[in-house]
């Protein structure tokens, strides 16, 4: 069975994973997009400089030397020209015009040539041309390298590139060529569409992360305090376990102790019965012993008299033994199972409690029938008949 904790560590696992999923598609999509926006930049500004490329070869061809001169004197040659120029213009090339500088250190440029249709868009001959980003213009005269840069008017973004004619190693004119970059933009568009889909995707699995973690958490927080309590609990039940025996102890110390209280009970009152037990064979022992130190004194005693004396003193000795002996026996720690019957439990009884029983003139009537014999603890079946005799 999976533990809780490897089912927090699974979840982690699987939310790392898709975020980190999310994050390489949505990189290698951006990688992907700025590739095709790129390519398809490089691929409109490679089939323009073939597009100036030949218009610059077609101009060289037909001005080997110095083009504004060869324009200004040949106006069939530039209205020929211009009208090559206006096979180009379509929704996707809008202007396509030849400039150049009277001198390099010029800030003004003039028109060459203009392929605009319209009459009123269409430029003049030598007209002067102050062009945007008047850097990038100069830097193609010094670098004699073509050169592009955007620009927006409200409807779209265009693109203006522009190719040096060079002659003799000198830029002699540059080919200027406006063209749309709606293909372009619809790509970027559409590219842009899919970017905040992805980026979309991205950020639902950074919340799904999110909550994941903190679901994560909560669960974590949950089962260490679980694991608290059971903690807690564990160590209450030790503690209850330990005052529990204790307590027990305690109580098996009182019990102890108020059976001990209630054996010394006992033994005091079976000392004072064993008193009341001894207190006539003492006192016969004593008159015996007296007659015969009297006899004796007056030369009186013979054998028979002594034989006789002596014998009931031995008499009286051998049943204060005996009541010894049932002492002894009544409060014996070492208890052993011995076969004796009720007659014989309740003889010794009565021979510790006779006298005290006849002193407070109680009478007791003995009807037993049985004489059977069993096995048991005889010293607590006659505490069992002391007790029923003292409390009847």
């Amino acid at each position: 069975m999976i533990s809780d904790k490897k089912i927090s560590y699974i979840f982690n696992i699987i939310a790392i994973i898709i975020v980190v999923g999310a994050y390489i598609i949505y990189s290698i999509f951006n990688q992907t997009s700025s590739n095709i926006k790129n390519e398809n930049l490089k691929s409109n500004i490679k089939y323009i400089d073939n597009i100036t490329l030949n218009i610059s070869s077609l101009i060289k061809s037909s001005i080997p030397n110095n083009i504004y001169d060869s324009l200004k004197e040949n106006t069939k040659l530039r209205v020929s020209l211009e009208k090559n120029l206006q096979f180009l213009i379509t929704n996707k090339y809008r202007y396509v015009y030849i400039v150049d500088k009277e001198k390099d250190d010029n800030t003004e440029f003039r028109f060459l040539l203009d392929g605009s249709k319209s009459i009123k868009d269409k430029s003049d001959f030598a007209e002067e041309y102050l062009p945007l980003n008047l850097s990038v213009w100069n830097k193609v005269y010094k670098t004699k390298e073509a050169l592009y840069f955007e620009h927006k008017d409200l409807e779209s973004v265009w693109l203006t590139y522009l190719k040096p004619i060079i002659i003799n190693n000198k830029v002699s004119a540059i080919i200027v060529i406006d063209f749309s970059l709606q293909d372009h933009d619809t790509i970027v568009s559409s590219l842009s569409s899919l970017d905040n889909s992805f980026l979309l995707t991205l950020i639902f699995a950074i919340l799904i992360f999110i909550i994941i973690n903190i679901f994560s958490y909560i669960d974590r927080k949950r089962i260490m305090e679980l694991k608290k309590q059971s903690k807690e609990i564990s160590e209450f039940n030790i503690t209850l376990q330990d005052k529990v025996k204790s307590e027990v102890e305690k109580n098996r110390q009182k019990d102890h102790q108020l059976l001990q209280q209630s054996r010394l009970a006992q033994m005091g009152e079976m000392i004072s019965m064993i008193a009341h037990q001894w207190r006539q064979p003492l006192t016969a022992i004593s008159a015996t012993s007296t007659g015969i130190s009297l006899k004796a004194k007056l030369n009186k005693l013979d054998n028979d008299t002594v034989i006789e004396l002596t014998t009931k003193i031995s008499g009286y000795a051998q049943h204060l033994s005996s009541t010894i002996d049932d002492f002894r026996e009544f409060f014996k720690s070492n208890k052993e199972k011995k076969e004796t019957t009720y007659n014989d439990l309740i003889k010794d009884v009565l021979n510790i409690v006779e006298i005290s029983i006849k002193n407070k003139n109680i009478g007791i009537i003995k009807n037993i029938e049985s004489e059977e014999i069993f096995l048991t603890y005889p010293s607590e079946i006659k505490q069992v008949i002391l007790n029923l005799i003292k409390n009847a």
